[in-house]
Formats: C-alpha cells, sequence, structure tokens
C-alpha cells in the first residue's frame, strides 16, 4: 500500500515507518529538513537528525496545495503532525496546525482519492488527563475509561483532538472515507520506557492520569494493524494505551484502596495489573496487541 505520513521526523512518526517499511510504500512529510528532525528527550525537544530512504517531502500541513500534491498516488494517509502543548497563550498556534491542518490533510486526501485516513488523537481528548486548567478533579464515575466517556475538554490541545475526531467522522459520512482517530497514552520510547519499567515504586495517591502509558512501537504496532485491517470500521475513536499500568499492585487493589467509589462501578472486568484506560475495542477491532509491559 501506498502510504503518506505526515509529522515524519518525530518520534511516533519513526516508530511508525519501521513498522511499515517491509510491506508498504512510503511518503514522508515534515516542516523541516530531515537534519533538523526533532524528537522528545527530557523536557525539550532534541535534535535527531532522520535517516530515511523513503522520498521525503518538506512542507507545512496547512499549504493546501502541497498537500494535495503529497497525497497524490497515495492509498492511505497516517497524519501524525501537530504541535503538543495545552497551554492557552499558545492556543490560536495549537488549534490552527492541530484543528484546521488535520482539515487540510484530510480534504487533500480526499481529493487525491485516498480511501484511508488516520490521525493521531490523543488521551487529551477526553479532557481529564493532562492541561486541566479549572483545577477540578476529572469526573470519573467508573473504570475503565472507555471511548463512550463524555468528554469533557478545557484546553487547546485536548480541544483541538477532539475537534480532530470529529472531522474524520464529518469526512467518512460526506464522501466515505475510511478514518480512524487514535488516542494515544503517553508515548515512551525504549530509554523512557527502561527507565519506567526500572523505578516502578509502591503507589500511595490516587492520578487522575491513570497511570496510563505506553510504548512508541505498540503504537506503531497498533496502527499497522489497522492500516492491514480489511474490516476496519468506516469510521471509529481508538485508544491505544499499555497493558498494564505504571503501578506494582493489582489493579483492583489500587481501586478499592484510593477509590473505591470506582471499585464499585466496573465496565469491565480489571484482572492483575490491567489498565483503567480500556484498550478494549482497538483489540476487538483489529487486534491491538502490545507487548511491552512494565511488569512481565
Amino acid at each position: 500500500m501506498n502510504v503518506l505520513i505526515t509529522g515524519a521526523g518525530g518520534g511516533v512518526a519513526r516508530h511508525v515507518i519501521a513498522a511499515l517499511e517491509a510491506d508498504h510504500e512510503l511518503r514522508l512529510v515534515d516542516c523541516v529538513d530531515p537534519e533538523e528532525a526533532t524528537v522528545f528527550g527530557g523536557p525539550v525537544r532534541q535534535k535527531v537528525p532522520l535517516r530515511t530512504r523513503w522520498p521525503y517531502v518538506r512542507a507545512d500541513i496547512l499549504d493546501e496545495e502541497a498537500m494535495l500534491r503529497a497525497c497524490e498516488g497515495m492509498e492511505a494517509v497516517i497524519h501524525l503532525a501537530a504541535i503538543p502543548t495545552g497551554h492557552p497563550d499558545e492556543g490560536k498556534a495549537v488549534m490552527m496546525v492541530n484543528a484546521v491542518g488535520t482539515y487540510v490533510v484530510v480534504d487533500a486526501a480526499r481529493k487525491a482519492g485516498v480511501r484511508r485516513f488516520f490521525c493521531a488523537s490523543s488521551i487529551n481528548a477526553f479532557g481529564t488527563i493532562y492541561w486541566r486548567l479549572s483545577g477540578r478533579p476529572s469526573p470519573y464515575t467508573s473504570m475503565p475509561l472507555t471511548e463512550d466517556f463524555q468528554t469533557v475538554e478545557e484546553d487547546p490541545y485536548s480541544l483541538s483532538k477532539r475537534v480532530n475526531e470529529e472531522t474524520c467522522a464529518t469526512f467518512t459520512r460526506a464522501y466515505g472515507i475510511t478514518t480512524a482517530a487514535f488516542r494515544f497514552a503517553g508515548v515512551r520510547g525504549q530509554d523512557g520506557y527502561e527507565q519506567l519499567r526500572d523505578s516502578l515504586a509502591p503507589t500511595m495517591a490516587w492520578n487522575d492520569d491513570l497511570f496510563q502509558w505506553v510504548h512508541a512501537a505498540d503504537v506503531a504496532g497498533g496502527i499497522k494493524a489497522a492500516l492491514e485491517c480489511p474490516t476496519l470500521p468506516d469510521f471509529g475513536v481508538y485508544t491505544l494505551s499499555g497493558p498494564d499500568t505504571r503501578c506494582p499492585e493489582p489493579t483492583m487493589e489500587i481501586l478499592e484502596r484510593l477509590r473505591p467509589d470506582l471499585a464499585a462501578n466496573l465496565t469491565e472486568a480489571l484482572p492483575g495489573r490491567a489498565p483503567l484506560m480500556s484498550i478494549t475495542k482497538a483489540r476487538q477491532t483489529f487486534g491491538y496487541d502490545p507487548r511491552y509491559r512494565l511488569i512481565e
């Protein structure tokens, strides 16, 4: 399959490239030259040049003509480009790049005859995880958190990702394009995964982020599984989280000790160290099967 990947210089995209390149023909897009590409490495992004054999297009996703050219001849688009901050002072830029940019790319894909469009949403689309600007606790009433939860966004990043999900649904309704939005959990590369795995400590307090995480390679594997799934629904929103929590204790023990109100309201069983952010929909729809665990 001919696949276009936007935001190709980023950390998640590099794992997606590695997951797809043996079986698919790729074209890469980013707003910087490969030599200037950056990935997250601590509190700030680190310059890590992208080395690739695939055709590379330097373009802004807000450039309609450039995106149309990039989409020509493609069968699928995996749209990963975004500004990852919910700081309200950057709200206009975040909404322009993340929300309007996604509209430009999916519209270009539609005009070019692309039949599958995937975009990176985020667990921030729930509105309960990061950048809770009001300071109010997250309004959880049951566990685990599923895609059916009524979202409560408060910041521009979370809003932009939720808008992107509705943009995907809109293009499916209007044009019949198969679309999917993936709510990535807190993504860790190999170094971050190892640091997390080696530093697990007893859980002393509840965290509204639900102790979630995911390895970048599992995100890439989930996207590949969806791309190659012949029965993928016309539209869907799917959470891609890890298969366990950041807590060494069993999940039900955590709930019963710290949130008995949620322990009494389960929507599915939580055996062992099962995640509090459900990945059941992704498992059942396209066989999402995260391999990386914090405790084997």
